[in-house]
């Protein structure tokens, strides 16, 4: 053997060594319903400007059709406190699924960060995708977070995927500045409404904004070609989202037709801030105005009732609805990586 490859042996040795006294201080848990309270104080003091509340996280998990979708999240306690220091999970991704990809997740309490922690929970879940016969591993980590980017990288993972946030104070805007694009959405036969509206003159108005829903979707870039979700998923994700507002959720409607839509929700831990989610617009009407006529009765709901924050997530490459947020004087945030790791 040479000094070169006795040099690698030692480390891996020493790995093994480290790994297996790190097995000892920690132990692995099927994740429990008793513990999305500290699941959320884990993930808020990890990224507080994106706080979740324990019953936000639940309502996610439990809207989740499991039939299809996997997921399986873990608990981390220290063997000497036996506290939660951390979390783990892998699931499919819906709107990117296939049954052999997951996305995999590691929250580790800042407290307890860079003591071996996150290794040992990154080792049991590769382990654990193994065992589901995974081919592709995906991950996401926050732009100004180095020590998730290095986490990654070393280990293999490639970027693939970049997404801009971008916040804005509606009380910046003066939107008679831009009512000429309401005009020339409105000349076109479109009318904006909300979804508050439409339920109340059709409460059956579910099924054709599933359809508009899907259809834009399919036009959201993305790493990968985008899957539908079936009617139910989507009436979960979407419609039983206890963060719904709909009447801020925007409709653009051409006679009977829904031609557009603005998603809204409000968050527990952000009282006074909007996320806007999907805004899109059937490709026949595009450059009309009607996305930013959409976006504009958005931000004046919120100027009506004193929101003091909108909060929305855009692809590095979407030129159009950057251009339109940048008008408006949405300002850009920090970006959000996805990375993928090819597993066979």
């Amino acid at each position: 053997m040479t000094s070169n490859q006795q040099s690698l042996e030692k480390v891996r040795r020493e790995a093994t060594q480290e790994s297996d006294v790190i097995g000892t201080k920690f132990e692995l848990k099927k994740f429990q319903p008793s513990e999305y309270e500290r699941f959320a104080e884990i993930r808020n003091s990890t990224f507080p400007d994106y706080s979740l509340s324990a019953q936000e996280l639940k309502a996610s998990d439990d809207n989740l059709d499991r039939s299809k979708y996997y997921l399986q999240r873990y608990s981390c306690f220290n063997n000497d406190t036996h506290e939660i220091v951390a979390l783990g999970e892998i699931g499919h991704m819906p709107w990117m699924f296939n049954p052999r990809k997951f996305q995999g997740r590691i929250l580790v309490d800042p407290n307890h960060q860079n003591g071996g922690v996150g290794q040992f929970i990154y080792e049991n879940l590769m382990r654990h995708l193994a065992d589901l016969q995974a081919v592709e591993a995906w991950a996401y980590a926050k732009g100004d977070m180095p020590l998730s980017i290095t986490f990654l990288t070393k280990r293999g993972f490639e970027e693939r995927f970049r997404t801009w946030e971008s916040r804005l104070n509606p009380s910046t805007v003066d939107v008679s500045q831009f009512r000429h694009y309401s005009e020339e959405a409105s000349r076109a036969g479109v009318e904006i409404t909300s979804l508050a509206r439409e339920l109340e003159l059709n409460p059956d108005c579910h099924e054709k904004l599933y359809e508009l829903n899907q259809t834009l979707m399919a036009d959201v870039p993305m790493p990968e070609p985008y899957t539908p979700v079936s009617y139910e998923q989507w009436l979960s994700f979407d419609m039983k989202d206890p963060g719904l507002l709909p009447e801020a959720y925007a409709i653009a409607k051409d006679g009977a037709k829904y031609v557009g839509l603005s998603t809204i929700r409000r968050l527990d831990k952000e009282p006074r801030g909007l996320f806007q989610a999907l805004t899109g617009v059937r490709r026949e009407y595009c450059r009309k105005g009607v996305a930013f006529a959409m976006k504009l009765q958005v931000i004046q709901y919120a100027q009506k009732n004193t929101f003091e924050r909108i909060k929305t997530e855009n692809e590095t490459g979407n030129a159009p609805m950057l251009a339109i947020n940048t008008k408006l004087g949405f300002e850009r945030q920090v970006d959000w990586i996805a990375y993928s790791k090819q597993l066979e």
